[in-house]
Formats: structure tokens, C-alpha cells, sequence
């Protein structure tokens, strides 16, 4: 019994530690959400995506004077989209997320950071 009892409990570490983002337990979010929050490696910053059109925002929270919200691109790639056609991912660079349309399969490059550093650019 204490075999099946260490086990479970193993196991029960072990998944909690796999469906970590950075050490960091991330909620589920439903993919078809008009609006999602994708962690960077920053602690201070995420980024909200609007799934409909493309856009990006970069988040930060902190302290009164540091929290923000900015967007990458003031464009809109898709006037009319489905909630869940655009989704983030990121890379190993800490500032730099692939935007992928996910029904017509075009991508961008997309980077977070100081002002004058944010853009969206499409990757052809």
C-alpha cells in the first residue's frame, strides 16, 4: 500500500510540474477565447492577443508607475475573423513570438520590448 501511496503521489508531482510554463501553473485558456494571454519569459510582461484580428498588446504589471498596456502594431490584419484564428507562439528568444493565422497559414515575426522595439513583420 505505501508503494501505491508514494507512487500517486509521484506521479501527482510530476504532472504538475509538466503542465508548468517556466515553473509558472498557467490556466487553461479556451483556444476560441476572442481575447488570450500568452506568457513571455519576463515576469513582468504578457501578451494579450485578440484572436479575431492579429492584434498584439504588451502587458506589463508591477508597480503603479510600471504597469501598462501598448500595442505591438497598430494595424489590423483581419477585419471580420472567428474568435480562435490567430494564435501566438513563441520561440527561444525571449522578445520574439511567431503569429500564426491559422486558417490561411501566413505568419509573422512578432517582437515585444521598449518602445521603438515593437513590431509585428510579416514573414513571407
Amino acid at each position: 500500500m505505501k508503494k501505491y501511496t508514494f507512487l500517486v503521489a509521484l506521479l501527482l508531482c510530476f504532472s504538475s510540474h509538466v503542465f508548468a510554463e517556466n515553473g509558472i501553473l498557467v490556466p487553461t485558456q479556451n483556444p476560441k477565447a476572442p481575447f488570450r494571454l500568452f506568457h513571455t519569459n519576463n515576469i513582468y510582461t504578457l501578451l494579450k492577443l485578440d484572436t479575431r484580428t492579429g492584434q498584439i498588446w504588451q502587458v506589463q504589471w508591477g508597480s503603479s508607475s510600471e504597469r501598462f498596456t501598448v500595442p505591438l502594431d497598430d494595424e489590423v490584419i483581419v477585419t471580420n475573423g472567428k474568435p480562435g484564428r490567430f494564435t501566438l507562439h513563441p520561440t527561444k528568444n525571449i522578445f520574439t513570438f511567431v503569429l500564426i493565422d491559422q486558417e490561411s497559414g501566413n505568419t509573422w515575426h512578432v517582437q515585444w520590448g521598449d518602445k521603438g522595439e515593437r513590431f509585428r513583420y510579416p514573414i513571407k
